[in-house]
């Protein structure tokens, strides 16, 4: 597709928004006035095992079309615990000579670029903060997981600071709180025990864990911070202000990302393989460099944007409530369609699209076995479809009609939407391993509502399956129903079928003269008992053929028993009997010329014509017509022998 815009397209995956916010917010800002349009590609998790829920979110990384985007960026820790995944991610944009740009982790790859923090000169940095402001000697240290490059990084840092200051290095005073809350809160309680919390601080890898210690040591009845002094890294929204902290992938990352894609897009100048993202240290409560007068302007500021999250938080739930309900009820993909964009327009953005797999509701049933019903159900884990359906889209909020695009150009009018966008991020619909579709819109990295955006793709995910299932239930209802009332052999309406049929044309209120024909297939046992019942059933499914060949659309053909048929056609006279007659005979004849069987296929019949002012039930006209055929089957004995003599 021809850029007719000029202004350039890239490509950002993640799948921890929340995470990645502020780092996202540096990259936008950067690029947001230099012609660049970010497409962002939302796994929704950084955590995969390979289970389907996660095969089915990490798809959204193979949407990216790289002859339309010139440049892709990835920051692997916010994006997949699976090296895997970020790789195969990788090769995608290289495989089409597109260069990449990590963020934090470095990959061995030609035209791959890469920014890194350097962990361990911030906690060198945050460690002889404590010793030279605050004149700390004895020291503990938190880490991450014991053995993890990435932990062992940071206490490598912590190390340089104690060497440097000429402090020896205590391997007991060095304890694991896996990054996380409670195994930080469970090594504080360990440090107790040992005596350990003798100390004048505690270094902590992360924010989480030094969040977590100060909790723990308030509950153990320490003064914080006065009594034990805390730092932490990362630089998580939660510990501005409070907790000393450096702050790594986070704004100035974004910044520096954004720098280098606009040199190398716009200006043509190639980054360094590798670019160290200076140390940025911010100053709290917790190592006592600040006091909690100097923090209410910010514990203000926080206060609101806390409220005004949740404020969010609620309205958002609401509206994905309203969601949930609306489609509820729906029993057909169309009605799902017209409500999901009837509640889109009440709770996005300006310019949204809803994009569903093509051949989403295509799993039918094709054949003749109901255990085969799934096999034509499609499932997207790789890839998609060639062609998307935009059941739902908006411009500047104005409902436009649904559809369809293929499936490489992401979006209906790709470089029109791009720039009318700029920023457009993409959600994956999908069950479990099945990706369904995706959801894209105009992000704004600042607003809150933005990072809910999973509650929808999951309830739009739900409801979807919910309604395609519904069908394939009603399709498999269908199947079994007629199952039960049709010949599995001839796939003629059995003895079931045929009343059922035939009730219903009574219900009606205008009755018509109708033929009812008894057929009788001669000579079946000879056929079974001299070349066995598989041709047996080839003269039975000869005949039915030639039934179903000579009837007419209001004509019900059924088979009533082994070589026993019935044939009932609304509107027809003693002329029409005749003829049909005459035509399944005809087609029996030119049958037994080209067949090539040691046997002829022939028939018997007897019919007669039911008033339409009869009073008396159709078993009257069966028997009769039964009773005619048998006539005629008695002078076809004299008439006919079993083989044709040639």
């Amino acid at each position: 597709m021809e850029n007719k815009s000029g202004n350039h397209n890239i490509a950002f995956c993640i799948g921890d928004l929340q995470a990645g916010k502020m780092l996202l917010q540096g990259l936008c800002q950067q690029l947001e006035y230099n012609g660049i349009n970010l497409h962002i590609f939302n796994g929704c998790t950084s955590f995969y095992e390979n289970e389907p829920q996660n095969i089915g979110q990490t798809n959204i990384y193979n949407l990216p079309n790289y002859d339309l985007l010139e440049m892709l960026i990835v920051a692997p820790f916010y994006m997949s615990d699976s090296d895997a995944i970020v790789r195969h991610t990788i090769e995608n944009a290289l495989a089409k000579n597109v260069p990449v740009l990590t963020i934090g982790k470095q990959y061995d790859y030609e035209n791959c670029y890469c920014i890194i923090p350097d962990y361990r000169a911030q906690i060198e940095l945050l460690t002889s903060h404590l010793i030279e402001k605050h004149g700390m000697k004895k020291l503990n240290y938190m880490g991450g997981a014991k053995g993890n490059r990435v932990s062992e990084d940071r206490l490598l840092g912590y190390k340089d600071a104690l060497e440097k200051h000429g402090i020896p290095f205590d391997e007991s005073r060095v304890y694991y709180g896996e990054m996380w809350s409670e195994p930080a809160k469970r090594e504080t309680e360990r440090m107790m025990k040992e005596g350990k919390l003798d100390c004048d601080g505690i270094v902590c890898a992360n924010d989480s864990m030094a969040s977590a210690v100060i909790t723990k040591l308030n509950e153990l009845g320490f003064n914080m911070p006065g009594d034990i002094a805390i730092t932490g890294m990362d630089g998580l929204e939660e510990a501005g202000g409070y907790i000393t902290t450096a702050k790594i992938l986070a704004e100035g990352a974004g910044r520096k990302a954004g720098e280098i894609a606009i040199d190398l897009l716009k200006n043509g100048k190639k980054p360094p393989l590798l670019s160290i993202i200076p140390p940025n240290i911010m100053y709290g409560i917790s190592c006592g460099c600040k006091t909690a007068d100097e923090t209410n302007a910010l514990s203000v500021i926080q206060r609101h944007e806390v409220f005004d999250e949740l404020y969010h938080t609620r309205q958002f739930s609401t509206r994905t409530s309203m969601l949930v309900q609306e489609l509820a009820n729906c029993n057909t993909f169309e009605e799902a369609s017209r409500n999901i964009s009837k509640t889109l327009s009440k709770i996005w953005c300006d310019n949204s699209w809803i994009c569903i797999c093509k051949d989403f509701m295509t799993g039918t049933i094709e054949n003749d076995s109901i255990d085969d019903m799934n096999a034509s159900c499609p499932v997207h884990r790789n890839d998609y479809c060639d062609t998307m359906r935009c059941i739902a889209r908006f411009y500047d909020k104005k409902p436009q009609e649904p559809t369809e695009f293929p499936t490489s150009q992401m979006l209906p009018d790709f470089y029109q939407v791009s720039d009318k966008s700029k920023i457009i991020l993409y959600s994956p619909i999908h069950i479990r391993d099945n990706t369904l579709g995706y959801l894209a819109f105009n992000f704004y990295p600042w607003s809150n509502t933005n990072y809910l955006l999973n509650f929808v793709t999951m309830a739009i995910s739900q409801l979807l399956e919910a309604v395609r299932r519904q069908n394939e239930l009603y399709l498999y209802a269908q199947k079994i129903d007629m199952l039960y009332v049709t010949d599995p052999l001839t796939t003629l309406y059995n003895r079931r079928g045929f009343f059922r049929l035939y009730n219903d044309y009574m219900e009606e209120q205008e009755k018509k003269n109708c033929m009812v024909i008894s057929i009788d297939l001669d000579s079946l046992k000879l056929i079974n008992d001299n070349f066995g019942h598989n041709e047996g059933d080839n003269a039975i499914t000869t005949i039915s053929n030639a039934l179903k060949e000579a009837a007419g659309k209001d004509d019900i053909c059924a088979r009533f028993g082994g070589d026993e048929f019935v044939v009932f056609g609304i509107g027809k006279s003693e002329y029409d009997m005749d003829k049909y007659i005459k035509s399944v005979s005809a087609y029996l004849d030119d049958y037994n010329k080209r067949s090539g069987k040691p046997y002829n296929v022939h028939a018997s019949f007897g019919g007669c014509i039911m008033p339409k002012d009869t009073t008396l039930h159709i078993d009257h006209f069966i028997n009769a017509a039964d009773s005619k055929m048998y006539v005629d089957k008695e002078s076809h004995k004299r008439t006919r022998t079993l083989c044709n003599n040639r």
